[in-house]
């Protein structure tokens, strides 16, 4: 796996630097505007643009009947995916959390943090197995949609979540697990569709 992960790192380095950028630079908009919902959304882009991207490569070089043939475990090829999606989640809550101390670190406002983060790893969760399915360029359009409609409830319910006070350690932990079942089923999802693609 960490051989494939590098692989897809070397591809798409010039676009990672953008992606990274764009945190940074929204993270400061989130910070002079002190409206974290910036540093948030740019985060669920980045999550999801990076496996795609690195999957559009393998698609265009027809990398997919190499390493199939090559005897890579599908599980393998698949859970790598997912974790560059994970890796550069991680990247942009890092963004988020110093811009999120900066806006409110006065304020207890712990749910209002989580859910974004949550956010990120479940759009990650529903667009995978999409993109694995149809393809880069036709599951492009279901990502889109999927994004738009997550993105909106997101900038929608985080001033109602910043003054969650009741009930906030049972709805963090509801989304931390609600998460951690999505990306499992996700990936068995995604591998049963992989392991059944021709190439």
């Amino acid at each position: 796996m960490l051989g494939l992960l590098l692989k897809d790192i070397y591809n798409i380095r010039k676009q990672a630097i953008w992606y990274i950028a764009m945190i940074v630079l929204f993270c400061g908009i989130s910070v002079v505007l002190k409206n974290v919902a910036f540093a948030s959304t740019i985060g669920i882009l980045v999550t999801i643009s990076m496996p795609l991207t690195a999957i559009a490569y393998e698609e265009k070089d027809g990398w997919q009947k190499f390493v199939i043939a090559s005897g890579t475990n599908v599980k393998t090829i698949v859970g790598e995916k997912y974790l560059l999606g994970v890796i550069f989640a991680l990247i942009s809550i890092i963004g988020y959390s110093v811009a999120f101390m900066v806006v409110g670190a006065e304020e207890d406002r712990l749910v209002e943090f989580t859910a974004p983060v949550c956010m990120q790893l479940l759009v990650l969760a529903v667009v995978l197995p999409l993109v694995f399915k149809f393809g880069v360029e036709k599951g492009r359009v279901y990502m889109i949609i999927a994004v738009v409609l997550l993105m909106a409830v997101l900038i929608a319910v985080l001033p109602v979540l910043g003054n969650m006070q009741e009930g906030a350690n049972v709805f963090i932990g509801c989304m931390a697990a609600i998460t951690v079942i999505a990306l499992c089923v996700s990936f068995l999802v995604s591998f049963k569709i992989y392991s059944k693609k021709e190439f």
